[in-house]
């Protein structure tokens, strides 16, 4: 069974299952991370202290061994990804969101299409995770949270978990777009 028909099976269990109790929700969500990370950076300055910041981590240092270290990987990885396969260019900068939102349309349309496989998908959807992670870290600022049901970003006090929403965009979903999603958090 495929990915996509994985999905649509899911979908139409859902529509045979009563609405759950949302008091039976047992959602856990880690404490907020402060960002230690210097986001004022280039994406080429960002490479290199990721880069440094690896070595030093398999030297057995710790103090960027966290989750916003692993974002700002996947953002890294995305960037690259994005310029290989859509000859796009990407930067951490707000003003990229919707050209991010157009590189989400076309590869939800792929995995739609069944062009790209589930292993794809899941790796697509940590890179572009941790990519919005950091665009919202560098320009609005927040933490770092991860929960039970994914790991998002933390803005005064509100948590986004934008891996879930990037989840819901790619399987389809053009409300879960990221362009209205940074808006929000903007606004915050």
């Amino acid at each position: 069974m495929g990915l996509f028909d994985k999905f649509q099976k899911k979908e139409e269990q859902k529509d045979n299952v009563p609405p759950a109790d949302s008091t039976k929700l047992d959602l856990k969500i880690s404490d907020v991370e402060a960002c230690k990370i210097d986001y004022t950076k280039s994406v080429e300055e960002l490479i290199a202290f990721y880069d440094e910041q690896k070595i030093k981590i398999a030297q057995g240092e710790k103090e960027y061994l966290n989750g916003e270290f692993m974002q700002l990987g996947y953002g890294i990885d995305f960037i690259g990804f994005v310029q290989q396969v859509f000859h796009v260019t990407l930067d951490f900068e707000e003003g990229v969101v919707p050209a991010f939102e157009s590189v989400l349309d076309a590869l939800s349309q792929a995995f739609q299409q069944k062009k790209l496989n589930e292993e794809m998908f899941n790796d697509v959807l940590k890179k572009a995770a941790g990519f919005v992670s950091v665009v919202v870290w560098k320009n609005i600022g927040g933490g770092f949270i991860s929960s039970n049901i994914g790991y998002g970003v933390n803005i005064k006090g509100t948590n986004a978990f934008v891996y879930n929403r990037i989840g819901r965009r790619l399987q389809g979903d053009t409300a879960s777009d990221m362009v209205s999603l940074y808006e929000t958090l903007r606004k915050l």
